[in-house]
């Protein structure tokens, strides 16, 4: 498995507290990477990722840590991306004030966050100063919007994302972090699934605990068993826990097939008692709820590992279908 991006997670502060936030950030939250602890990642990880996404909380709020994050991913050859709120686009001044220094600095794609949670403090005229200064530059521009596509939010959003030549992604709400008090549907039936793959295994996280995850926000938090989590000592070893994660046929087989397929692999009794533990219907939902369960996970580690070889090609096809398509023009 050849990951797509390390998402280095500078802060967990935030200016904002949204209620679907997967990471439980906000003004009260504590915890920032240090730039010694964020050089170590980045270049032991610099030989398995093809980018690094810096993210928080909002990183903004830590400008130089993220500045200097930047110019450390062009230094090593690597693609820059960064999620932010858009909060720095109050004025038309600020606004590519911010950008020059991004761009300065060589990032490449800048994803805003905007939907129904954030646009209570940044609105949908902020969308607009912020992508309208963005506009005509090098950095590619997304507006990402998460939750119901039927509300006003995600119409704002879907215009001022045309009028800019912005791209347009959405997703649902996830039951995780505050997400648990609006997403959570209980008694969901395992069929009712998506049986797809999951785009997000390629894209790890090193959060400000230290710790390090497969995936961008479900996988934080999962069990110490669990081979979402990937453990290290320090940041040095983030290089080497991706290295022997791209070939674990649990994550191969979640990133080329998806969740359901780990269901086949069961025992009755395990596949019966994870199916009751699902949070909703989404993918994320199904794969906390097997990885989570040491016994699952047992059972999936026998009974895959003599197909390793198989899973760790068939995700490296997944991959690059995913990387095809997200090279097409929207």
């Amino acid at each position: 498995m050849r990951y797509n991006t390390l998402g280095i997670q500078v802060t967990l502060t935030c200016n904002m507290t949204c209620g679907h936030c997967i990471t439980d950030s906000s003004p009260q939250a504590r915890g920032d990477l240090t730039w010694p602890q964020i050089e170590a990642a980045v270049r032991s990880a610099a030989p398995h990722v093809d980018g690094v996404c810096v993210t928080g909380g909002e990183p903004l709020l830590r400008r130089e840590l993220t500045l200097r994050t930047i110019r450390l991913t062009r230094e090593l050859g690597l693609r820059s991306s960064m999620v932010t709120n858009g909060y720095w686009a109050r004025t038309s001044d600020e606004a590519h004030s911010v950008w020059d220094l991004l761009e300065d600095a060589g990032l490449q794609k800048l994803a805003v966050s905007f939907d129904r949670f954030h646009d209570r403090i940044v609105s949908g005229g902020t969308l607009e100063v912020l992508l309208a200064a963005g506009a005509h530059r090098s950095v590619e521009m997304v507006v990402q919007h998460c939750g119901d596509p039927s509300d006003e939010a995600y119409r704002t959003a879907e215009e001022v994302a045309a009028r800019h030549g912005a791209r347009l992604v959405t997703a649902e709400v996830l039951p995780f972090g505050r997400g648990r008090r609006i997403a959570i549907r209980r008694g969901v039936r395992v069929d009712a699934v998506p049986d797809e793959p999951c785009g997000v295994a390629v894209r790890p996280v090193l959060q400000p605990d230290g710790e390090l995850y497969t995936c961008c926000g479900p996988a934080r938090g999962a069990q110490p068993h669990s081979p979402l989590r990937l453990p290290i000592d320090v940041t040095a070893e983030v290089g080497q826990a991706l290295s022997t994660a791209a070939t674990n046929p649990i994550l191969n087989l979640i990133h080329s097939k998806g969740p359901r397929a780990l269901l086949g692999y069961l025992s009755p009794a395990v596949r019966e008692r994870v199916s009751t533990r699902l949070l909703n219907g989404s993918i994320c939902a199904l794969c906390r709820a097997v990885t989570d369960d040491a016994e699952a996970v047992a059972e999936l580690d026998s009974a895959l590992r003599p197909d390793r070889y198989r899973l760790l090609a068939l995700s490296a096809v997944m991959r690059t279908a995913q990387d095809e398509l997200a090279a097409r023009p929207a």
